[in-house]
């Protein structure tokens, strides 16, 4: 059996900044910058050169946040800094021992999103501070605004980027899928067993290690679309392009951000659609009007302001049936109805894929919301460390961690709460 140190169980942001971190590049901050509380000010600048060596309990203890601390060195104000006013930056250290395990490589979930799809955020939320975005755009001739919508296409080449420049391709698998994460046996000596399984051949591999990051995304483990027939041949069960789903009547599924930007998208690309959601007309139009700043979401105005002859508004409905040949059967306000479409698109959303700790018991989950109808279960953690209340040296990253909000930008700054404690309790720094 393979061991590691760490094992990094998904490619995204959250596990990215993770693996950086314990490739050996660790923060320090320089030059003129400012906290707004003096205590955390004067802890700031006695630990400088090295803040990860220090416990951030000691800054919880006060009352203050650690994520917090991080996170305002890497965005202390609210546009992108230009990269000469930076403070904070990055040493090179030796690395530790970490393998990340991934299915969608650099960039997780990114690589799955539509061909066209934007940011809900601007250009330096998305960025890991290891490696800022708006030198990416400089060094890979790209003339774009830091303070815009990112398109995937260059979000995903920035991830791959990060992972090329900081030297972090040669330990991350791609293609790869971890299906659990167990305690190790007693004549293995390592706390955890992880078990992956290769994508392409089905191969299954073992590893062991002492720490678990685990990063796998908010939509790891996809929700299942309780409708008779789900299997049939004209159902799609993610939104790419509208040129992947043939025929002129689309129906889409779903009710979120990601159902929104596919009804749209297939209507503006001249397809007839049908936009079946579970929640009522008040919840959809308050979403729509709070995000006028998102351009998919003006442009969901301009279609509702028109006579919406190529979009059908299906409120408090469900699908029940999906028929040979296209037959659906809906359960609306008024009853059943049944509609004759070509395809149809099921975009209701996911949740973190717990089910890889199902070796351990009665997890404690925080449920976290948004007002922009983003939701899951969190798992609670040391608010110092990250590290989780229930399974000792796992590690939830990104937004599984309780305490990061629901934005990118809350989160980025965890992977130095994370990695500081583990390179701490190996005696790495």
């Amino acid at each position: 059996m393979q061991h590691h140190s760490v094992i990094i169980a998904g490619g995204g942001p959250g596990g990215l900044g993770v693996a950086a971190t314990l490739e050996g590049w660790h923060p320090r901050f320089e030059g003129d910058y400012e906290f707004p509380s003096p205590e955390v000010q004067n802890f700031a600048r006695t630990h400088e050169q090295n803040p990860l060596a220090f416990d951030l309990h000691e800054l919880l203890e006060r009352g203050h946040r650690p994520i917090e601390f991080y996170r305002m060195r890497h965005h202390p104000i609210q546009d992108a800094l230009p990269l000469d006013e930076w403070t904070l930056k990055f040493t090179k250290n030796d690395r530790a021992d970490w393998l990340m395990l991934t299915t969608d490589g650099p960039g997780g979930l990114w690589n799955k999103t539509p061909k066209e799809q934007m940011t809900l955020g601007p250009a330096h939320w998305m960025e890991l501070a290891q490696y800022p975005i708006a030198k990416f755009y400089e060094q890979t001739g790209r003339d774009r605004d830091t303070n815009a919508l990112v398109h995937r296409n260059d979000l995903v080449s920035y991830y791959q980027a990060f992972a090329e420049e900081l030297g972090l391709n040669d330990h991350i698998l791609s293609g790869v899928k971890v299906t659990n994460v167990s305690p190790a046996d007693e004549h293995i000596n390592a706390r955890f067993t992880v078990e992956a399984v290769d994508q392409a051949t089905g191969e299954e591999t073992k590893y062991s290690c002492d720490y678990v990051v685990f990063g796998v995304g908010p939509r790891s483990a996809i929700r299942k679309l309780e409708a008779n027939g789900s299997d049939q041949n004209y159902v799609s069960l993610a939104y790419k392009h509208p040129e992947d789903y043939p025929g002129e009547r689309v129906m889409v599924v779903g009710g979120g951000r990601s159902a929104d930007w596919a009804a749209q998208e297939l209507h503006d690309a001249g397809k007839i659609v049908v936009y079946v959601m579970r929640q009522n007309p008040e919840s959809h139009l308050k979403l729509i009007n709070d995000s006028q700043f998102l351009p998919y979401y003006q442009r969901w105005g301009e279609i509702l302001a028109g006579e919406q002859e190529r979009m059908g508004l299906l409120y408090e409905s469900n699908v029940t049936a999906f028929e040979p040949g296209g037959l659906t059967t809906i359960n609306t306000r008024e009853g059943l109805i049944q509609l004759q479409i070509d395809h149809a698109v099921v975009e209701i959303g996911g949740d973190p894929d717990y089910e890889i700790l199902r070796s351990y018991r009665d997890l404690t989950f925080h449920a976290k919301h948004d007002n922009f109808r983003f939701q899951l279960n969190q798992l609670v953690v040391d608010q110092a460390t990250f590290e989780s209340v229930d399974i000792q040296g796992l590690y939830p990253a990104g937004y599984s961690a309780q305490g990061t909000g629901l934005s990118v930008i809350g989160f980025h700054a965890g992977c130095f709460l994370i990695a500081g404690d583990i390179l701490r309790k190996t005696g790495a720094i």
